[in-house]
């Protein structure tokens, strides 16, 4: 009997986890926004996240069309409170079917959590905003595309373009087109990059352009041992402004889940001061051997990397040059 209540118990805060969950996805503020969505009274869904009713299989399509990303809406129907209150004590669970149960659950918690697109990009911009003279944004990803080179992205372009008319830098650090091939990805990131900076340097005369031209510019290099996570990206703000050993913020998008077609969540998150001087050493190590070979426009400013690799060396007590 004791077993039936623990079940209940759980069942009732998976289904609570459950419905936030779709709330997020489906941009709801409410319980009551959710069942005006669906068609169903307020009552109802508090029934059914309370285990005292359980959902129509008509109401759990609704909201799995609702939110598509959200899997397992079944856990709303009456086989869930029937199975759950005919476990045995003791019976052995799958270990995948476990494992797949509690990634599921943890997705379904950390789907609040989640960055949307627009509020990202609203940070993002302020932070473009504050950047003045000599400050160096690095963004360092394999796969995920900057949200600044869709093309119908605007803000972010203007932000950019005005800092860089004070005068600061941004790095694009990606991999090569051989690198990327290996992890079956085909897009021409240097095809996309120079579209991305043409759109953001169209109004500019052909001497503003000549000028800034250093100011905006993408490194590809296999040499990044971030690229091992290759979904994830990181971001870096350097500037002789931010009052830290190191003179630079971190900040990390991790894509969560198990999902093989890439639906998750997406959670940004700052990078601790120990993290951020390992990012900041890893990086300024990849540019300043990429950049050693480059010329013109492709190349990144040395007093730039100069910057950046005493930085980092003064951050981690480790030599970049002639050093490991």
């Amino acid at each position: 009997m004791l077993g039936t209540a623990v079940d209940r118990d759980e069942l009732r805060e998976r289904r609570a986890t459950y419905l936030k969950a779709v709330l997020h996805s489906a941009g709801l503020k409410s319980m009551a926004t959710l069942a005006k969505a669906l068609g169903v009274t307020q009552s109802t869904l508090t029934n059914i996240q309370s285990i005292k009713r359980s959902a129509s299989p008509e109401l759990i399509r609704k909201i799995e069309q609702l939110a598509p990303r959200i899997e397992d809406g079944s856990i709303l129907g009456a086989q869930a409170l029937s199975a759950g209150e005919h476990v045995e004590l003791g019976q052995s669970l799958n270990i995948e079917d476990q494992l797949k149960e509690a990634n599921r659950e943890r997705l379904h918690e950390l789907l609040p959590a989640e960055e949307r697109t627009s509020k990202n990009i609203r940070e993002v911009a302020r932070s473009f905003d504050s950047m003045g003279s000599d400050d160096v944004f690095i963004y360092i990803s394999a796969l995920r595309r900057p949200f600044e080179m869709d093309p119908n992205e605007m803000e972010l372009k203007l932000a950019i373009l005005n800092a860089i008319r004070r005068k600061s830098f941004f790095i694009y650090l990606r991999p090569t087109r051989e690198h990327l091939r290996r992890l079956d990805y085909f897009v021409d990131i240097e095809s996309e990059f120079e579209s991305f900076k043409a759109t953001l340097f169209s109004d500019l005369s052909k001497e503003e352009k000549a000028t800034y031209a250093g100011h905006l510019v993408l490194v590809q290099t296999d040499h990044v041992p971030l690229f091992v996570l290759p979904d994830f990206k990181w971001h870096i703000v350097y500037s002789d402004r931010i009052d830290a050993p190191q003179n630079a913020f971190a900040g990390a998008l991790v894509a969560a889940g198990t999902d093989l077609s890439g639906s998750g969540a997406d959670i940004r998150i700052p990078l601790t001061v120990a993290s951020t001087k390992r990012v900041l050493f890893e990086v300024a190590r990849a540019i300043w051997q990429a950049n050693s070979g480059r010329r013109g426009h492709g190349k990144v400013p040395s007093k730039v990397v100069a910057r950046l690799v005493e930085s980092a060396e003064l951050a981690t007590r480790q030599k970049i040059k002639g050093g490991s």
